[in-house]
């Protein structure tokens, strides 16, 4: 099983590691640890990890309590996964509607709302995301909407993304994305793009979805085509376009972890947002 540690988001630029150790049970025996993702729906949060020798088949697991358990008969297939798909590596997401709903944790035994409790936006889609074999800073979105079990190309905006002016060591095999719209409630710019500096477990990159549309590409067929694209660069979100900064900060940046011990190697990444706080998962070599 693998080894992932968990720490909570403090500041905008700051993430503290927990003494929380991820505790998984009933997993088949082939899971593909290597290819994972999370994220949370407002009702529970989810991982989800490859079927071994398999494509595009997930199995899921849920949070009950402290552990997460496997969800038996449950089997999410990802369709339309091409050769030219790189499913080595995948991050997930779920994004809201306009339902609100009071959190599992703000309710009292009886189910009732507590005084006070925040009504939070009930996700509708879950997003699975994955780099192309051609270029590791473009990515396709496979999108699964309710009462299915499949995800399909797709995208509320674009099937396509493309990440801009991220430095040069950015670490493209260790990357992940997740929706906060503690800033940015139901708007585009609560997607988040994060990559670790290539060499550094503690320090990570990080964009938000900004420039719609500018981005041309010329399709196998030899039609032009747009896509949008996560960047980096602050430049990229003008401050005269309302909603494009938030307390003064830029949508993009450095993150730091504190407290992650210095002789441990971080493999792989999840950030979930719960809709009040935001996890990062570390899966430890």
């Amino acid at each position: 099983m693998p080894s992932i540690k968990r720490a909570i988001k403090t500041s905008d630029l700051t993430y503290e590691m927990s003494d929380v150790s991820i505790e998984i049970v009933n997993a088949p025996e082939d899971c593909d640890w290597s290819r994972w993702g999370m994220l949370d729906d407002r009702r529970s949060t989810r991982m989800y990890c490859f079927k071994a020798n398999t494509e595009n088949q997930l199995y899921q697991f849920i949070l009950e309590g402290e552990v997460y358990k496997f969800e038996e008969n449950i089997l999410l297939t990802i369709t339309g996964v091409s050769d030219a798909q790189n499913n080595k590596k995948i991050a997930m997401l779920s994004t809201p509607n306009f339902e609100e709903a009071v959190g599992i944790s703000d309710k009292d035994e009886e189910g009732n709302p507590k005084e006070g409790a925040p009504y939070l936006p009930i996700p509708q889609n879950y997003h699975v995301y994955m780099q192309t074999w051609e270029n590791p800073t473009f990515i396709d979105q496979f999108l699964w909407k309710e009462d299915t079990r499949s995800l399909e190309p797709n995208g509320i905006t674009r099937p396509w993304f493309n990440m801009c002016a991220f430095p040069d060591d950015t670490d493209w095999d260790r990357w992940t994305m997740t929706y906060d719209s503690n800033h940015y409630q139901l708007s585009l710019p609560a997607y988040v793009y994060y990559a670790f500096k290539r060499g550094s477990n503690s320090e990570i990159y990080f964009g938000r979805y900004g420039a719609k549309g500018d981005q041309e590409y010329t399709s196998e067929d030899g039609e032009i085509k747009y896509y949008d694209a996560y960047s980096y660069d602050p430049a990229a979100h003008p401050e005269d376009v309302e909603g494009d900064q938030y307390y003064g900060q830029a949508k993009c940046g450095n993150i730091k972890i504190e407290g992650l011990s210095e002789n441990v190697q971080v493999t792989d990444i999840s950030v979930v947002f719960d809709g009040i706080d935001t996890f990062m998962y570390l899966m430890i070599d």
